[in-house]
């Protein structure tokens, strides 16, 4: 049996929600630049982390098969 997983991290400085007293209205700046998304997939088979890939923007069905042949695939 093989586990994947795939995960990622940005520098997004957003406060979506946040804490204040009740019946005032939580304000935080926000900063108006794109952020950089980096993300990394692996698998983990046998209990060792097999073909790790890290990549900037995000995991899609593209970048998914590419890693799966690429790298999955070849240690199966």
């Amino acid at each position: 049996m093989v586990y994947i997983d795939e995960s990622g991290i940005d520098n997004t400085e957003d406060y979506p929600y946040g804490y204040c007293r009740k019946g005032e209205r939580f304000h935080a700046l926000k900063s108006g630049k794109k952020t950089q998304r980096v993300s990394m997939i692996a698998s983990l088979n046998k209990g060792k982390i097999v073909a790790p890939m890290t990549f900037e923007g995000y995991c899609d069905t593209e970048v998914f098969n590419g890693w799966f042949e690429q790298f999955l695939a070849p240690t199966l």
